[in-house]
């Protein structure tokens, strides 16, 4: 038996699936196949059997897992032991909301490909809420997200990175522009453009204009930075903007009220599975994340939270 199909063998238990492990591993289903038969030929004995539409252990696949994963982590350990940063290999695949990898964290994702040009490295935006559902699914790796409070679970892992004003940005020509302090009240009869309407800090938002009476008159629901920008031109339109997006996104025309009421604050945080070992190129990324970050506090000082 080998390293790859020691990999195949424990990333076929973790999804269940030729196909998705065949994506995770960059092998063909077939290729993985014979790696699963030849550890089975070599052993004597049946490793996995199809349940339904997922493929499951058998007794004896369950009792060879445990060592096949000391076997991997010996073989882990040693490669990171002797490793330079320069020869970092693999690939590694982040979902995150699009406040989070398209506007304040974008360059850190750029900077790691540049510097690690042998791994592959996939960045997707997608809503913040289905990011725990893409982790669970092995669809991802590790997940850049907005909640309201850290995740710490016995699912998931939460890396807190910083707590940061949600601010309400609108062009010069709305009358609340002029406003010396804004609150709930003075939003009523508001058009507001969001990108989803779960969003953690939208819908506690809307709970809020709800709970105060204080209900728009138009929202819509874009799914993208970009379009809600173009409603908030367009239509002198409120929307709702994390803090260090606000420098890539004001212009000329654009402002942010001068907000005094309850504030509106959201966790960044880093997830992944609790129950899976990072790569080496995963905990680089972290790493890595951790020092950019702490340039984005030093520049906000006093504005962004730390645990």
């Amino acid at each position: 038996m080998n390293t790859k199909q020691l990999t195949t063998f424990v990333t076929l238990t973790e999804t269940g699936n030729y196909l998705k492990a065949s994506d995770r591993l960059s092998y063909a289903p077939s290729t993985l196949a014979k790696h699963i038969h030849s550890l089975e030929n070599e052993l004597g004995v049946k490793l996995v059997e199809y349940g339904g539409n997922k493929i499951c252990l058998t007794a004896d696949g369950q009792k060879f897992h445990g060592y096949a994963m000391k076997m991997l982590e010996t073989y882990w350990a040693a490669t990171e032991e002797f490793s330079t940063s320069g020869s970092q290999q693999g690939s590694i695949r982040v979902a995150g909301g699009e406040p989070i990898a398209g506007f304040s964290l974008s360059k850190l994702f750029m900077d790691f490909s540049a510097r690690y040009p042998n791994v592959y490295t996939s960045v997707q935006i997608i809503n913040c809420a289905r990011i725990p559902a893409w982790i669970r699914e092995r669809e991802v790796d590790m997940g850049y997200t907005y909640e309201m409070e850290l995740l710490n679970n016995d699912i998931f892992e939460s890396i807190p990175l910083f707590n940061e004003p949600i601010c309400f940005m609108t062009t010069k020509e709305n009358p609340l522009a002029s406003y010396e302090k804004v609150y709930y009240q003075d939003l009523k009869g508001q058009k507001f453009a969001f990108t989803y309407d779960d969003c953690c800090f939208t819908m506690v938002f809307r709970n809020r204009m709800r709970r105060e009476g204080a209900l728009p008159s138009s929202e819509l629901f874009l799914g993208s930075e970009s379009a809600i920008m173009n409603s908030v031109h367009q239509d002198n339109r409120i929307a709702l903007v994390p803090l260090t997006s606000v420098p890539l996104l004001q212009n000329d025309r654009l402002v942010c009220l001068k907000w005094a009421d309850e504030p509106l604050r959201s966790w960044v945080q880093i997830l992944y599975d609790r129950n899976r070992r990072l790569s080496s190129v995963e905990k680089e990324l972290i790493c890595q994340t951790r020092h950019y970050v702490e340039k984005l506090i030093s520049q906000n000082k006093d504005q962004l939270l730390v645990v």
